[in-house]
């Protein structure tokens, strides 16, 4: 039998049917890898978006680190146990910066841990914030107590200088007061025969006579009367023995000196010098003294 020759239609459907055949699986290909990358675009995509989440976050959380590290460098306090505590905080903080600092992709559990050390940390600081604050208020109270007391002691003191000095004021007037006063004071040379002589050579001794005041205040009893005879060139008349009597804290020499029995009234009495060679013409003066007091003064002339 004899074959019959495939008319050019049928090669024609042929050749087309495997052309479209090759588009849609090109087409199908195509639209697959497009998917693909559209995929893999989107993922990067949201790599990048949580990896820039995560820096910022990671930047947060260091700036939150810095700032609550500063909030803890203003709290003060006197108390040394608080202030090693409030160092050993400080050195958590520090530590924690280092450490974040180092990281260069902190994922999210890492994150997590930090923002929940970060609230024990504020949590810590708020308590220590409360302890400072009682502790300042704890102290103001005291300052003012101390204040108080001092100002008090000080009101005390004043007062107990201003009655001490009263009583010294006083003290001193009723010393002054009790002082004997001399009055009436005469002195005159006189001769070896007990005459009136006021003339160098011829006077053999110096009588002073005087009258001791009435006094209520002063104590009644004995008492020693001393003078001090001066002469015109200020050198003082001694006493045989050379002895001397305390007045304002100084040993001082004196001429002669008497005892008497004081009642505290008015009592007349003479003491007398005796004549040792050393008068001079001129002016001299004679000024008396009890109980380390002055009491009375005066002058007169040999010629």
């Amino acid at each position: 039998m004899t074959e019959q020759p495939v008319s050019s239609s049928g090669k024609n459907k042929k050749s087309d049917l495997l052309y479209f055949s090759v588009i849609i699986i090109l087409l199908l290909s195509n639209g697959f890898f497009a998917y693909k990358f559209f995929t893999m675009r989107k993922d990067k995509v949201h790599v990048e978006v949580e990896l820039k989440e995560k820096d910022t976050e990671k930047e947060k959380i260091q700036n939150e680190l810095e700032t609550l590290l500063a909030d803890y460098n203003t709290l003060q306090t006197d108390n040394k146990q608080i202030s090693s505590e409030l160092e050993a905080e400080k050195e958590r903080i520090i530590t924690m910066l280092e450490e974040i600092k180092q990281i260069k992709s902190a994922n999210y559990y890492q994150i997590s841990q930090y923002k929940k050390e970060m609230g024990t940390l504020r949590e810590i600081m708020r308590s220590y914030i409360i302890q400072i604050d009682s502790l300042n208020t704890r102290n103001l109270l005291l300052a003012e107590e101390n204040y108080k007391v001092k100002q008090d002691y000080h009101t005390i003191k004043t007062e107990k200088d201003e009655i001490e000095q009263k009583a010294e004021t006083l003290s001193t007037k009723v010393s002054l007061a009790e002082t004997l006063r001399a009055m009436n004071i005469t002195v005159i040379g006189l001769n070896d025969k007990g005459k009136e002589n006021n003339k160098t050579k011829k006077a053999d001794k110096i009588k002073v006579c005087f009258t001791l005041a009435e006094n209520a205040i002063a104590k009644p009893g004995n008492r020693i009367i001393y003078i001090r005879i001066s002469r015109p060139d200020k050198l003082v008349l001694t006493n045989p023995e050379n002895d001397m009597f305390s007045y304002e804290g100084e040993n001082i020499m004196y001429s002669a000196r008497r005892e008497i029995d004081y009642q505290n009234q008015d009592i007349d009495m003479c003491i007398y010098w005796a004549n040792n060679g050393m008068l001079l013409s001129g002016v001299y003066k004679v000024d008396l003294y009890s109980d380390g007091r002055f009491i009375g003064s005066a002058s007169f002339a040999l010629k």
